[in-house]
């Protein structure tokens, strides 16, 4: 995986309600920025969550414990040919 200072985790949800239900648990242990789902990611829901400088051992525990569908990837912050690299984790 590259470095988190290359991208950013992103959280993406089936449903808005599944994404302001673990936005809350994940305040708890993240900073975080509630966002438009980025095009590269195609799924149900039109928001997703940013995470903050954050272990990807701590983001993994965190995912473990969700009750509601949720897929993780990394984006990298850099672009090429106007596409970002992504990378499903969870």
């Amino acid at each position: 995986m590259s470095d988190i200072n290359d991208g950013f985790y992103v959280m993406t949800f089936h449903s808005v309600n599944h994404g302001i239900q673990t936005e809350t648990k994940a305040k708890e242990l993240f900073e975080l920025t509630m966002i438009p789902t980025p095009r590269e990611l195609a799924n149900d829901c039109g928001i997703a969550i940013r995470l903050g400088n954050c272990e990807y051992t701590t983001l993994e525990a965190f995912y473990m414990t969700l009750t509601v569908p949720a897929n993780v990837y990394f984006l990298s912050n850099k672009k090429f040919n106007c596409k970002r690299k992504v990378v499903k984790l969870l």
